[in-house]
């Protein structure tokens, strides 16, 4: 064996140690491995400044970015919880519209719905229905409401419509800050888009009771009050609840 032979030999020893008498080989960092680790360092730090500075912005700005993020990426957090009788629990994200199904007839619960239009307080004490319950286009696209739309000004105070005690009261992507309150015979009520939530969850309410203030947080377009009414989990129309007039009709 020549020299050329030799060098080769030493130089590939040089590059391996002994372990337990047998050969092995150091790994190697090639410069393309550690130019995509600098890459990916630059590419997470972007992301993390970017959601900071949504998170700052605020607005609609945010509530679309997370509205985003939940329809994407985040489908795993979407779980039941303890909570079952209506979709509105903590660990799932909320929509006012969904996809058109049959409106709930008020007369499968002519009973309850009979007393909760005599004891009801209307949540606003002046507004007009600017938005109504059931099937509606919304953008070219046909969705389903799940309450009414009540206009007013920003705010505006929003009042309790039954006794009760407050479930949730928090923020959502699409309802905003919301409150629902949970009422004898299974009802519920829903208050959403609200600029300032003035109750905490697990507050015992009476009707009439101030609870929010008007807003357009979330997917709202304009200040106004969503209000939905539930029973045993299913919405009914709150306008048969109501006196409000619809907007535009004299």
């Amino acid at each position: 064996m020549g020299y050329a032979d030799d060098e080769m030999q030493d130089t590939e020893e040089n590059e391996s140690e002994e372990y337990n008498g047998e050969e092995v080989k150091k790994p190697v960092v090639r410069g393309n491995s550690m130019l995509l680790i600098i890459i990916q360092l630059i590419a997470s730090a972007i992301i993390v400044i970017a959601a900071l500075v949504i998170k700052l912005i605020g607005g609609t700005v945010h509530s679309q970015a997370a509205t985003w993020f939940y329809d994407n990426y985040n489908n795993s957090v979407f779980i039941n919880t303890a909570d079952g009788t209506i979709p509105y629990n903590d660990n799932i994200k909320l929509k006012e519209t969904s996809t058109p199904t049959p409106d709930i007839e008020i007369k499968e619960n002519e009973d309850i719905t009979q007393k909760l239009r005599k004891n009801i307080t209307e949540p606003l004490k002046e507004s007009v229905i600017t938005s109504g319950f059931g099937s509606r286009d919304l953008n070219g696209e046909e969705q389903n409401h799940k309450g009414i739309d009540l206009g007013a000004d920003k705010g505006t105070e929003i009042y309790a419509a039954f006794d009760g005690t407050v479930t949730i009261s928090k923020e959502d992507p699409s309802y905003g800050n919301y409150i629902v309150i949970s009422h004898a015979d299974k009802v519920k009520t829903l208050y959403a888009h609200c600029s300032k939530l003035l109750v905490k969850k697990g507050a015992k309410i009476k009707a009439g009771d101030k609870i929010a203030l008007v807003g357009a947080t979330g997917d709202a377009e304009g200040n106004h009050l969503h209000f939905e009414v539930l029973i045993d989990g299913k919405n009914i129309d709150p306008s048969k609840l109501l006196s409000y007039p619809k907007a535009g009709v004299e």
